[in-house]
């Protein structure tokens, strides 16, 4: 085949006939081949009949077998005609209708307290010029759920995407039907973002499923909520699941390709389980591996099914994804941060930040669980840009969505019409740890947002953000608590208990994290006491849990990050105490003293559990040494590291200096009385490339 040269392209449309090839005739009708869907092949289509399209679902060639250039030239004037006459009519109606345009609800933030619901419409009720009168709908047309914004030049903008396909359609129309598409060209750029698998036959993919009753004894295990060990978000319907299950299995070929890859999502869920805590003896050693190849599949469903197109499903799989990254050895926060952002724009695209209360065509039972989805998918926002110390989208979002009610799912069916109450707190359901976390992350999240603004930030912010916080953690049910009501542990029985403790550690990191710029400022000025004893009694209570912790957990950086830092503020604490004794503090010195000696004891014993427990520990017995004497040592004699490690800037390297022993210079800031760099400290601690990563409950 002679290459086409730049001036043969340049000439008229004949020129791209290739002689002696006979064109295939498109057996999909015009709309259905622009939208990729799959057309029945009837006069109208059912596509263009759900669409209210019949008159432009027309075909190429005709029914006698006629080839398409016997009347490609009249067909293309003629379906080019039509496409101008429908953007010329949908034009006029939105210059008609824009004049006495307002906003016809109100909106809050994330952040902001109580929800007001907006219009949710479905397509049959809905035109242009209701949307744009409208503060954006949520449209609803069977198999699709597409938000449009207020300015509704949304269906302009594709009625003149759909006119440049016709003409495209029709100047190449004669070119060679058999050349495969380019995957770059037939998958959004959204898509692109989880491409480092190709894209792959739907029949390849049928082929990994195992045997039906390996998947039910697999799918079991997940929906069993109590003794799975992985904390998974509830926001699938399991009868709906079982059901659409059962009809997959009686013609494979014809299941949805996203409802597929949430069938993956959830075996790649299981096998990590399988891998991570138990392997039974049919998946010794192969657990893993059957993780990543289910994981890869996901990934080809969301590909091939194409999150911008909105097909059901789309949201359940991303986060049933996004859980498996999430926990899966890998440490990959920023890419993680970024996937979220992603995840968050599928879910406004398909109207999920807008409560579907006013929506006819949404049942009670979907309406319910489309609020669990968009309150797990912003949570995990939160979550995601508190650990990488990144901003949130959240903030820059309106949403009305409220907040899904704290129901048992055998409260909630296809015949439910009317939502029931919603349970108290203390009742636990599965809805219960998904609405107490949210509220949690949302708290933290808003302290990742202070920590990105310029300069240091108003203190009252600092308190507003603190008192969130606070209460958030306070309306904590007590089968929600740490140890209980009591408030101790002292080992893990169940997964709820592993769940306790992870909300827990989040709730005194956050302290920690929001107060800890603010230690220095309180040897100065009063005000900021409140900030010092949320460090210190925070950073106690993290350290107090680590006697619980094995050494597997050592191998998660989220777990080393969060006791090097509890231990850092209150090594930061006795040698502000040790420079300038204060007797209104110094009486617990002791016991601060005791709590680290404690913490570098269990760090000795965990030290060979990897490369960076053993960096760590010794970085935490170096400090410690400085303040008190070793063991059979007399009270004259004290102990001077050698330094530990280099990194630019750092040295912490600790000298006795007359009974006070301050940090050097390069480690401790002078400004403020001795401050640290949290910032080159965050960077130091997070600095090394770790294979594994901290098993998030998200």
């Amino acid at each position: 085949m002679q290459p086409v040269q730049p001036q043969e392209a340049m000439g008229p449309a004949k020129q791209f006939y290739r002689p002696g090839r006979r064109p295939r005739i498109p057996l999909s009708c015009d709309p259905c081949r622009t939208r990729k869907l799959k057309c029945n092949r009837e006069k109208p289509c059912q596509n263009c009949t759900a669409r209210d399209e019949r008159s432009t679902c027309n075909y190429k060639g005709s029914k006698n077998g006629s080839t398409p250039s016997a009347h490609q030239e009249d067909h293309g004037v003629d379906l080019m005609q039509q496409r101008i006459d429908h953007l010329e009519g949908l034009v006029k109606k939105l210059i008609a209708q824009r004049p006495d345009s307002s906003p016809s609800s109100r909106v809050y933030t994330q952040d902001s307290p109580g929800s007001l619901t907006g219009p949710v419409t479905t397509a049959s009720s809905l035109d242009a010029s209701d949307v744009a009168c409208s503060t954006g709908t949520t449209v609803i047309d069977g198999s699709q759920s597409v938000y449009k914004g207020a300015d509704d030049w949304y269906d302009v903008l594709q009625e003149i995407n759909k006119i440049k396909n016709v003409w495209s359609q029709t100047q190449h129309d004669q070119t060679d039907y058999n050349v495969p598409p380019n995957l770059s060209n037939t998958v959004d750029g959204s898509s692109l973002l989880f491409c480092q698998v190709k894209q792959t036959d739907i029949l390849e993919i049928l082929a990994t499923l195992p045997p039906k009753p390996v998947i039910d004894k697999l799918l079991s295990q997940f929906f069993d909520q109590k003794k799975f060990p992985i904390t998974v978000a509830p926001i699938l319907h399991e009868p709906t699941f079982m059901r659409e299950y059962a009809e997959h299995w009686k013609e494979p070929s014809r299941t949805n390709v996203m409802w597929l890859g949430l069938l993956f999502s959830i075996l790649s869920i299981t096998m990590l389980s399988y891998h991570q805590f138990y392997e039974p003896l049919e998946y010794e050693g192969i657990s893993e591996s059957l993780f990543h190849l289910y994981r890869m599949r996901t990934a080809q469903c969301l590909i091939t099914g194409d999150i911008a197109k909105c097909l059901p499903y789309t949201l359940e799989t991303l986060r049933f994804n996004a859980t498996a990254e999430l926990n899966r050895k890998d440490d990959n926060s920023r890419g993680l941060w970024i996937t979220t952002g992603v995840i968050i724009r599928a879910a406004i695209n398909m109207g999920y930040h807008r409560d579907p209360s006013r929506s006819p065509s949404i049942s009670t039972l979907k309406a319910e669980y489309r609020r669990r989805v968009w309150f797990s998918v912003i949570g995990m926002d939160d979550l995601a840009s508190f650990q990488v110390g990144f901003p949130r989208m959240v903030p820059a979002i309106y949403s009305d969505t409220m907040e899904p009610r704290n129901l048992h799912d055998w409260e909630l069916s296809d015949d439910t019409t009317v939502l029931p109450p919603s349970r108290p707190l203390t009742e636990p359901t599965a809805a219960t740890y998904v609405i107490v976390k949210g509220r949690l992350s949302r708290a933290l999240g808003r302290i990742t947002d202070f920590n990105n603004t310029p300069g240091l930030g108003s203190y009252d912010a600092v308190l507003e953000i603190d008192n969130a916080l606070y209460e958030a953690y306070q309306v904590f049910p007590p089968h929600m608590k740490v140890g209980g009501s009591g408030g101790d542990v002292h080992s893990f029985k169940d997964k709820s208990e592993i769940s306790n403790f992870q909300l827990a550690s989040l709730y005194h990191q956050g302290m920690c994290t929001l107060h800890r710029k603010f230690i220095a400022k309180s040897r100065l000025d009063p005000q900021y006491n409140l900030s010092r004893d949320r460090c210190i009694s925070s950073a106690l209570a993290i350290l107090s849990y680590q006697h619980v912790l094995d050494a597997s957990w050592y191998k998660f950086s989220q777990t080393r990050q969060m006791l090097t830092l509890a231990a850092m503020i209150l090594f930061l604490e006795l040698e502000y105490r040790r420079k300038g004794p204060d007797p209104d503090t110094s009486s617990d010195s002791p016991a601060l003293l005791q709590a680290l000696e404690n913490s570098c004891a269990l760090w000795e014993d965990v030290k060979p559990s990897c490369d960076e427990a053993w960096r760590a520990c010794n970085i935490l017995v170096g400090m410690l040494s400085s303040f008190h004497t070793t063991a059979g040592s007399t009270s004259s004699q004290t102990v001077t590291p050698e330094p530990l490690f280099e990194y630019p800037g750092f040295n912490p390297q600790l000298q006795p200096m007359n009974g006070s022993l301050p940090l050097e210079k390069d480690f401790f800031s002078m400004s403020n009385e001795m401050d640290i760099d949290w910032g080159t400290w965050d960077a130091l601690i997070g600095s090394a490339n770790f294979g594994d990563g901290f098993v998030y409950q998200v």
